[in-house]
Protein backbone atom coordinates (compact mmCIF):
# COMPACT_ATOMS: atom_id res chain seq x y z
CA UNK A 1 0.00 0.00 0.00
CA UNK A 2 1.38 3.38 -0.91
CA UNK A 3 1.57 5.87 1.70
CA UNK A 4 0.17 9.02 1.34
CA UNK A 5 2.92 12.27 0.90
CA UNK A 6 2.75 14.96 3.76
CA UNK A 7 1.53 18.14 2.48
CA UNK A 8 4.78 21.00 2.81
CA UNK A 9 5.02 22.94 5.67
CA UNK A 10 5.24 25.98 5.64
CA UNK A 11 6.51 28.27 8.63
CA UNK A 12 6.24 32.40 8.88
CA UNK A 13 9.76 33.81 9.45
CA UNK A 14 10.81 37.55 9.43
CA UNK A 15 12.42 38.31 6.13
CA UNK A 16 15.70 39.01 8.27
CA UNK A 17 16.20 35.12 8.14
CA UNK A 18 17.37 35.28 4.68
CA UNK A 19 20.05 37.91 4.96
CA UNK A 20 20.90 35.68 8.48
CA UNK A 21 21.41 32.86 5.67
CA UNK A 22 23.52 34.37 3.20
CA UNK A 23 25.78 35.99 5.56
CA UNK A 24 26.20 32.33 6.92
CA UNK A 25 26.84 31.20 4.00
CA UNK A 26 29.41 33.49 2.71
CA UNK A 27 31.52 33.17 5.89
CA UNK A 28 34.74 32.14 4.65
CA UNK A 29 34.01 31.38 0.89
CA UNK A 30 34.83 33.20 -2.28
CA UNK A 31 32.00 35.10 -3.26
CA UNK A 32 31.28 32.35 -6.79
CA UNK A 33 31.32 29.56 -4.12
CA UNK A 34 28.44 30.96 -1.69
CA UNK A 35 26.84 31.87 -4.69
CA UNK A 36 26.81 28.29 -5.51
CA UNK A 37 25.69 27.22 -2.10
CA UNK A 38 22.65 29.49 -2.27
CA UNK A 39 21.39 28.45 -4.96
CA UNK A 40 21.66 25.23 -3.93
CA UNK A 41 19.45 25.85 -0.84
CA UNK A 42 17.14 27.21 -3.34
CA UNK A 43 16.67 24.34 -5.45
CA UNK A 44 16.56 22.05 -2.60
CA UNK A 45 13.70 24.21 -1.54
CA UNK A 46 12.17 24.43 -4.90
CA UNK A 47 10.81 20.94 -4.42
CA UNK A 48 8.83 21.89 -1.40
CA UNK A 49 7.55 24.77 -3.39
CA UNK A 50 6.43 23.00 -6.35
CA UNK A 51 3.82 20.74 -4.09
CA UNK A 52 2.69 23.28 -2.53
CA UNK A 53 2.62 25.94 -5.81
CA UNK A 54 0.43 22.53 -6.88
CA UNK A 55 -1.93 22.92 -3.92
CA UNK A 56 -2.44 26.80 -4.88
CA UNK A 57 -3.46 26.10 -8.90
CA UNK A 58 -5.72 22.84 -7.29
CA UNK A 59 -7.55 25.52 -4.91
CA UNK A 60 -7.66 28.63 -7.13
CA UNK A 61 -8.18 26.97 -10.66
CA UNK A 62 -10.54 23.44 -9.65
CA UNK A 63 -11.46 21.06 -12.32
CA UNK A 64 -8.43 22.29 -14.29
CA UNK A 65 -5.37 19.65 -14.05
CA UNK A 66 -1.81 21.14 -13.18
CA UNK A 67 -0.83 19.98 -16.91
CA UNK A 68 -3.17 21.82 -17.93
CA UNK A 69 -3.29 25.56 -17.25
CA UNK A 70 -2.08 28.03 -19.61
CA UNK A 71 1.25 29.96 -18.68
CA UNK A 72 -1.07 33.06 -17.75
CA UNK A 73 -3.03 30.85 -15.43
CA UNK A 74 0.34 29.45 -14.33
CA UNK A 75 1.90 32.78 -13.63
CA UNK A 76 -0.84 34.25 -12.31
CA UNK A 77 -0.74 31.30 -9.48
CA UNK A 78 2.75 31.85 -8.80
CA UNK A 79 2.48 35.44 -8.39
CA UNK A 80 -0.29 35.24 -6.11
CA UNK A 81 1.40 31.79 -3.64
CA UNK A 82 5.09 34.08 -3.94
CA UNK A 83 3.23 37.38 -2.63
CA UNK A 84 0.88 35.55 -0.46
CA UNK A 85 4.04 34.48 1.59
CA UNK A 86 5.81 37.42 1.54
CA UNK A 87 8.77 37.07 -1.21
CA UNK A 88 7.33 40.22 -3.57
CA UNK A 89 5.81 40.88 -6.46
CA UNK A 90 6.57 38.15 -9.62
CA UNK A 91 5.64 38.74 -12.89
CA UNK A 92 6.23 36.69 -16.36
CA UNK A 93 7.31 38.18 -19.30
CA UNK A 94 7.66 36.27 -22.94
CA UNK A 95 11.19 37.82 -24.41
CA UNK A 96 11.48 35.90 -26.88
CA UNK A 97 10.02 31.85 -28.14
CA UNK A 98 12.92 30.26 -26.86
CA UNK A 99 13.40 32.74 -23.61
CA UNK A 100 11.40 33.84 -20.35
CA UNK A 101 11.65 36.73 -18.22
CA UNK A 102 10.37 36.54 -14.29
CA UNK A 103 10.57 40.04 -13.42
CA UNK A 104 10.64 40.19 -9.55
CA UNK A 105 9.71 43.60 -7.60
CA UNK A 106 10.07 44.36 -3.99
CA UNK A 107 11.75 40.74 -3.79
CA UNK A 108 12.88 40.50 -0.37
CA UNK A 109 16.02 38.25 -0.69
CA UNK A 110 16.89 40.76 -3.48
CA UNK A 111 16.40 43.34 -0.52
CA UNK A 112 18.47 41.19 2.13
CA UNK A 113 21.89 42.56 2.91
CA UNK A 114 24.53 39.55 3.94
CA UNK A 115 26.67 38.52 0.98
CA UNK A 116 26.54 38.32 -2.64
CA UNK A 117 23.84 40.48 -3.75
CA UNK A 118 21.14 39.25 -6.33
CA UNK A 119 18.33 36.47 -5.66
CA UNK A 120 20.59 32.91 -5.80
CA UNK A 121 18.24 31.44 -3.37
CA UNK A 122 15.56 32.53 -5.50
CA UNK A 123 17.34 31.19 -8.77
CA UNK A 124 18.18 27.82 -7.25
CA UNK A 125 13.95 27.89 -6.69
CA UNK A 126 13.06 28.35 -9.45
CA UNK A 127 15.21 26.53 -11.04
CA UNK A 128 14.01 23.61 -9.49
CA UNK A 129 10.56 24.49 -9.78
CA UNK A 130 10.73 25.21 -14.39
CA UNK A 131 12.47 21.54 -14.41
CA UNK A 132 9.83 19.76 -12.50
CA UNK A 133 7.40 21.50 -14.61
CA UNK A 134 8.72 21.08 -18.08
CA UNK A 135 10.52 17.58 -16.66
CA UNK A 136 13.82 18.37 -17.74
CA UNK A 137 16.08 20.68 -19.67
CA UNK A 138 15.40 24.51 -18.24
CA UNK A 139 18.39 26.56 -16.92
CA UNK A 140 17.69 30.05 -14.89
CA UNK A 141 19.74 33.16 -15.17
CA UNK A 142 19.88 36.53 -13.26
CA UNK A 143 20.45 39.18 -15.39
CA UNK A 144 20.70 42.66 -15.42
CA UNK A 145 17.36 44.32 -15.30
CA UNK A 146 18.26 48.31 -16.05
CA UNK A 147 16.12 48.81 -12.04
CA UNK A 148 17.23 49.17 -9.30
CA UNK A 149 13.86 48.05 -7.82
CA UNK A 150 13.57 45.39 -10.31
CA UNK A 151 15.24 41.51 -10.16
CA UNK A 152 15.17 39.85 -13.44
CA UNK A 153 15.70 35.98 -14.34
CA UNK A 154 15.65 34.54 -17.29
CA UNK A 155 14.63 30.95 -18.23
CA UNK A 156 15.54 28.95 -21.26
CA UNK A 157 17.04 25.76 -22.13
CA UNK A 158 20.71 25.98 -21.45
CA UNK A 159 22.19 26.83 -24.24
CA UNK A 160 20.35 29.60 -25.25
CA UNK A 161 21.31 31.18 -22.03
CA UNK A 162 24.38 30.37 -22.56
CA UNK A 163 24.73 31.90 -25.70
CA UNK A 164 22.54 35.25 -23.27
CA UNK A 165 25.23 34.97 -21.09
CA UNK A 166 28.29 35.12 -23.41
CA UNK A 167 25.94 38.43 -24.94
CA UNK A 168 25.47 40.22 -21.79
CA UNK A 169 29.46 39.59 -20.63
CA UNK A 170 30.85 41.26 -23.03
CA UNK A 171 28.34 43.99 -22.06
CA UNK A 172 25.71 43.57 -24.50
CA UNK A 173 22.15 44.68 -22.96
CA UNK A 174 20.50 41.71 -22.57
CA UNK A 175 17.47 42.75 -24.82
CA UNK A 176 19.87 43.20 -27.57
CA UNK A 177 21.51 39.59 -26.85
CA UNK A 178 17.84 37.73 -26.40
CA UNK A 179 16.35 40.09 -30.18
CA UNK A 180 18.92 38.27 -32.01
CA UNK A 181 18.74 34.67 -31.06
Amino acid sequence: MNAIAAPPRFLQVPATLLASVRTAVVGDRQPMEAVTVLRQLGYELGEEVYASLQERVARDFAGIDWGGLNPAEFWRAAAGFFADRGWGRLEFRDLHPAVGAIDLTDWVEAEAGGGPRGAHLTTGLFSALLERLAGSGVAVMEVPSGSADRTRLLFARGDILGQVYEGVRTGTPVEDVVARL
